[in-house]
């Protein structure tokens, strides 16, 4: 038997109908366990803190799998289990960590020791398959099977975005230059940094029309290129209801990073695609910041199914790549029912959660406020998804005024932050959505978490102008940065509304984190780019001297020395403070040495 729980979720709400055909084929997917996890954790604390030595030092896919990956042996276990019950092994994933398989039903009842059935959903009026016992595998193999996805189809994930209103024309919904502007982007723009060299990604269920695209960049003159497709598992098929979503992120993400190159990773609608895609997008490693906004509410998933997405997820952090997940569109009950829940994988601690706001511009199109999205008058409610889950643990990071609160019971807490989500105030995107095509305004959480990943695009080109890390894990920066006083203020704290339950508070709070970003200002703090007012040398010796300076705000900061412009050496100077001074020792006498 398995460590984590792989039978088929909500079987409460349905009736068996009868034994599956044991000639239908089915593909399925065994998902290892990560070697070495608590140095793993440690590595990711150390690379993901700005404060560490080891801050941005991220490891390439190739030295992931060395280090973490599951051994050979391990995946030829596996591979002979499934070949001996009458599977047909089909892939490896380069990382070792899935193997993928079809076959009959009877093989696959033979090698996990299930039953899978056909079953019907009461509630969804729609018929599944699923096993409603645990799986089970030789004991020498279950100990390092973290899952296996593909015994049952009860609970696809579904896209997070609200449904359109229609705009009146071009002009409906929030355009580009105003959403630059509002989110105070638009210095960044005027500075040159638009997402050039950074590559962005997009986990999706299902396809666009580059026509569409063309559209929209063309009414709004971005120039942006057209993104790159990679199919996984044959990808997604034909057009279908997804397909607003998809374009619906491509534009979103212009309209913040119009330069940046985007990579659109689809692949079927199954627990095998999901993984599979997710899994591409990290052995990839071809984009460092990544938005997802397809999801579906913990107790319609597995306790397995989260763990293989955690530790995908792992392997990103270990890298430095950022993923960014919508927090859902039913407030605090995300399966849209009475139950208090959240979405995954908005609730993996490795990824960052994006809740929603109403936002409101003054005429000039400059910031005015926000306030948390709810509306109680749709079927079902809707508002900025955000609780407390139900399978994580609150992380270590996860500190900071307004997170501990009378709520607060142990568990990972979101969102970790929030943008414009309500329809009310959406995006003017131009999609196709029920056979229509045609200019729109869509809300959702599935245009924030893009939002904040083409951010993260531009953000790393203006930390990249300073020699300095990708953003990479985002959540312990993130939070860092809200619980210390910054140079700039770095979020706008979102104080008025509720998502349906938890109501909002100053700093972090459950409908909207720490907010939504002022991307100059954050960009700034994050990048600790100061002015210097002065910088002078004092009590030089054969051996030693001290270095003072003066910053054009309070921050920590440090000097780069050495006997060339390629420096070499570095101190750092922890006290937050406008004047600094630190002695460099261990110098070469009658040498002259450059410092910054």
């Amino acid at each position: 038997k398995l460590a984590r729980s792989d039978g088929t979720p909500g079987l409460q709400h349905a009736d068996k109908l009868r034994r599956a055909d044991p000639h239908r084929q089915l593909t399925v997917g065994v998902n290892l366990a990560l070697r070495n996890e608590a140095q793993l954790e440690a590595f990711i604390a150390q690379v993901s803190d700005r404060k560490s030595p080891n801050y941005g030092h991220y490891l390439t896919p190739g030295q992931f799998a060395a280090s973490y990956g599951p051994t050979q042996t391990q995946v030829q276990q596996v591979v002979d289990h499934l070949r001996t019950s009458g599977l047909t092994v089909g892939s490896v994933s380069s990382n070792r960590t899935i193997v993928d398989a079809t076959g009959p039903v009877s093989a696959v009842e033979t090698a996990f020791g299930v039953t899978i059935s056909d079953w019907h959903d009461r509630d969804q009026n729609r018929d599944f398959f699923g096993n409603d016992t645990e799986p089970t595998l030789p004991m020498a193999v279950a100990s390092y099977v973290v899952g296996v996805a593909g015994l049952n189809n009860h609970y696809p994930l579904h896209r997070l975005g609200q449904a359109p209103r229609v705009g009146g024309g071009p002009a409906g919904g929030y355009t580009p230059n105003e959403l630059k502007t509002s989110y105070d982007v638009t210095p960044l723009a005027s500075a040159g940094y638009n997402g050039t060299g950074q590559g962005l990604g997009l986990f999706e269920l299902d396809g666009f029309r580059q026509t569409n695209i063309t559209t929209y960049d063309t009414q709004y003159g971005l120039g942006s290129s057209a993104p790159a497709t990679v199919l996984i598992d044959g990808g997604p098929g034909r057009l279908g209801n997804g397909e607003i979503e998809v374009e619906l992120d491509i534009e979103v993400m212009h309209a913040i990073a119009p330069a940046s190159p985007i990579t659109v990773w689809e692949g079927p609608n199954t627990d095998t695609g999901v993984n599979d895609t997710y899994n591409a997008i990290v052995t990839s490693n071809t984009t460092k910041s990544n938005s997802t906004s397809w999801g579906i509410c913990e107790p319609n998933t597995t306790g397995a199914e989260m763990t293989t997405l955690d530790n995908i997820f792992k392997q990103a952090a270990s890298q430095g790549q950022s993923f960014f997940a919508a927090s859902g569109d039913n407030g605090a009950y995300d399966c849209g029912d009475s139950r208090l829940t959240v979405d995954s994988p908005a609730n993996d601690p490795y990824v960052t959660a994006t809740g929603g706001t109403n936002l409101a511009l003054n005429a000039d199109a400059s910031y005015k406020s926000e306030s948390a999205w709810s509306n109680p008058n749709t079927v079902p409610a809707s508002g900025s998804g955000g609780g407390l889950s139900g399978y994580f643990a609150r992380p270590t990071w996860q500190t900071g005024p307004g997170v501990a609160n009378t709520y607060s019971n142990g568990k990972r807490q979101l969102p970790d932050v929030a943008l414009d989500a309500d329809p009310q105030t959406g995006y003017s995107v131009y999609v196709t959505y029920n056979k229509s095509t045609g200019w729109n305004v869509v809300g959702g959480t599935s245009a924030a978490a893009p939002a904040w990943a083409a951010f993260t695009g531009v953000y790393n080109q203006y930390a990249a102008a300073f020699s300095k890390p990708n953003l990479g894990y985002a959540n312990p920066t993130l939070y860092s940065t809200g619980s210390n006083a910054q140079a700039y203020p770095p979020y706008h704290d979102v104080t008025t509304g509720d998502n349906l339950f938890y109501p909002t508070t100053a700093n972090w709070d459950y409908p909207t984190g720490w907010g939504s970003f002022d991307a100059n200002n954050l960009a700034r703090d994050l990048a600790g780019t100061l002015a210097l007012t002065s910088v002078q040398a004092s009590n030089i010796t054969s051996t030693s001297a001290v270095i003072t300076w003066q910053t054009d705000h309070p921050a920590t900061s440090q000097v780069d020395f050495g006997a060339t412009t390629s420096y070499g050496s570095r101190v750092n100077d922890t006290t937050n403070s406008t004047i600094h001074s630190l002695t460099v020792s261990g110098l070469t006498n009658n040498t002259t040495y450059h410092y910054r």
